[in-house]
């Protein structure tokens, strides 16, 4: 049965403007976002840009259902009780990874797929992936300088 955690990654992707985005090759995964964080007040306020890294990451999803269409994920009402939306979670026991495990067992029978299931929700989309580990940075503006440092692992795979 999947089970969804609330993911506590300090941060949480701006409800109005996410901006999410994701860049991916066969050996790296980071997805950038503006992040706010919980002020001591209850209010949120602007970090500048999460970067975010998906550490052996086998599989991603990124895209729909934006905010209004989460109701229809099948993980929705699990998500709902775990904290709602525009945040980040786990799936523990997740039906993708027994998935993707059941069709990496045609060719080979007895390989287990050792993965975490993370979703994060943005106001316009979401992004799904199955990965070791995630590692959460936060980036000043300007947004260049996200993407130096994603230039700069890139290039050195």
């Amino acid at each position: 049965m999947n089970e969804v955690e609330l993911l506590d990654i300090g941060i949480v992707p701006e409800a109005a403007v996410s901006s999410a985005v994701l860049t991916q090759t066969e050996y790296s995964t980071f997805l950038t976002f503006n992040a706010m964080k919980k002020a001591k007040d209850r209010t949120y306020q602007n970090v500048g840009t999460a970067l975010i890294e998906f550490k052996g990451c086998l599989l991603t999803k990124f895209g729909y259902p934006n905010d209004e269409a989460q109701p229809g994920h099948p993980l929705y009402q699990n998500i709902e009780k775990a904290g709602g939306c525009y945040d980040a979670y786990e799936v523990k026991n997740s039906y993708w990874v027994k998935e993707i495990e059941a069709q990496n067992n045609v060719s080979f029978p007895e390989s287990h797929i050792n993965k975490r299931h993370f979703i994060i929700f943005f106001h316009d989309s979401s992004f799904e992936c199955l990965a070791n580990d995630i590692k959460v940075q936060i980036i000043e503006k300007p947004y260049q300088n996200a993407w130096k440092l994603i230039t700069e692992r890139v290039l050195n795979e």
